[in-house]
């Protein structure tokens, strides 16, 4: 009897770990790293230029008026710098914040819009969200990870400002071609991506098949100099694909 008894309370303490530690590897896996909250202030190294240029937008932020708010990561940030001629022929006489930073993967954005405060300084109407190839080409998190952030930071837009509308695009493609491991990853991620989108409050864009040639896989040096960051062509069709949306939803037109 006390044999039985013994196994008996081996086994339940067996399956009780068992399942605690199930349990504890399902809370660690939804609450992987894209969908933290992680500050830019405190980079290093090449990354030690996030700090001041968040400020400066804080600054712009405490004293202007916004109606646009651009979030991504250095493909946004080169607004101005490959895409400057772009930026003033479509956003130049615009109320626009542009909140993109080299190197931000999804839990990047998720800490600017839910913790860093700057959303609360501003009103804007319209917000354009492109974000994702971090998280897959620095290998911190999966597609299907990246997926989950990008998500994240939606709900917490919608959530912040109820009344603004979004404008989200599929991650830009990377790599000569299809068979690039990036690309592929890229792939991946964008395939959850229309799924976000209500057609009410947030709307999917998808400019990829004009930033590759007519083949839908080769992305030439013409397009992407890097393979990776536009040219001024590049910025040149995005800025186009965005115009409609700060017409009907800023401009009221």
């Amino acid at each position: 009897m006390k044999r039985i008894l013994a196994l008996s309370l081996s086994l339940s303490l067996s399956l009780f770990l068992t399942f605690g530690l199930v349990v504890t590897l399902q809370a660690a896996g939804e609450n992987h790293l894209a969908v933290q909250s992680v500050s830019g202030m405190n980079e290093t190294g090449w990354r030690s230029f996030w700090k001041p240029r968040f400020e400066q937008k804080f600054k712009q932020a405490e004293s202007e008026e916004i109606d646009i708010v651009l979030l991504g990561d250095s493909i946004t940030n080169f607004w101005e710098g490959n895409g400057k001629d772009a930026y003033a022929k479509w956003f130049g006489n615009r109320k626009v914040l542009n909140l993109g930073f080299s190197g931000d993967r999804t839990q990047h954005t998720i800490w600017i819009v839910k913790d860093s405060g700057i959303l609360d300084k501003i009103d804007p109407k319209l917000f354009v969200l492109m974000i994702g190839t971090n998280n897959v080409g620095w290998n911190e998190t999966d597609p299907a990870q990246t997926q989950e952030g990008i998500r994240e930071i939606l709900r917490l837009v919608r959530e912040k400002k109820p009344n603004a509308k979004i404008v989200l695009f599929s991650v830009f493609p990377r790599g000569a071609n299809s068979q690039d491991k990036m690309r592929q990853l890229v792939n991946q991620i964008n395939e959850g991506v229309p799924a976000m989108a209500d057609g009410e409050n947030i709307f999917y864009v998808d400019i990829n098949p004009q930033l590759l040639e007519a083949d839908g896989d080769t992305l030439s040096r013409d397009m992407m100099p890097d393979l990776l960051h536009p040219g001024a062509k590049g910025y040149e069709i995005w800025g186009a694909a965005i115009d409609p949306f700060v017409k009907k939803y800023v401009e009221g037109k």
